[in-house]
């Protein structure tokens, strides 16, 4: 209805969304905004998104692969994934938004010629109750160096409102560095 477009979620960390066991997301994706560039509009359809999804949720054994857009996208809540591999997308992998703050564990990606970044983590910086959070351990990232020359300048982009804590992650290939913080402080 009008004026509620975009709304989601809802304030139970806690809530069931249910089970996604042993999905896969092929060839999906679209840009549903409006624009006359070539460039993505900043509308478009992820892969898999979860929008204030709770942790009782089950996520696990999920792939996207070959989306437009992100393969996995979490606009707040605290949905946990786990044994999720996200390849050759047009832009991230694993995208944390909007105060995000859940675990993520045994990740998988591999960015293509045409996507950004294995991990891309930020949130609005004028409401400190939407910093992002992830907690994400047991990864494998490669990025899409040498065949990947535009958007891929790390592996991990943390970016403005996120922090998060990570570890056990092996990051190869990648065009310039590995993690990379911009307007964390």
């Amino acid at each position: 209805g009008d004026g509620d477009e975009g709304r989601y979620g809802g304030n139970d960390d806690e809530d069931s969304s249910g089970i996604m066991k042993y999905v896969r997301v092929w060839y999906g994706g679209a840009d549903i905004g409006v624009g006359d560039s070539n460039e993505n509009s900043g509308n478009e359809i992820n892969g898999i998104t979860f929008g204030g999804v709770g942790n009782k949720t089950v996520v696990e054994h999920c792939e996207v692969a070959f989306n437009l857009d992100d393969g996995f996208e979490m606009f707040g809540g605290t949905v946990n994934l786990r044994y999720c591999s996200s390849i050759f997308n047009g832009d991230d992998a694993f995208d944390t938004d909007a105060g995000y703050r859940g675990h993520m564990q045994h990740l998988y990606c591999m960015v293509g010629e045409k996507g950004h970044h294995c991990v891309e983590s930020d949130s609005n910086l004028q409401d400190l109750s939407l910093r992002t959070f992830p907690k994400m351990f047991g990864a494998t990232f490669v990025g899409g160096a040498p065949d990947n020359l535009g958007g891929n300048d790390a592996i991990m982009k943390i970016r403005e409102g996120s922090g998060g804590l990570f570890g056990n992650i092996i990051m190869m290939n990648s065009l310039e560095t590995g993690i990379k913080l911009t307007g964390c402080d």
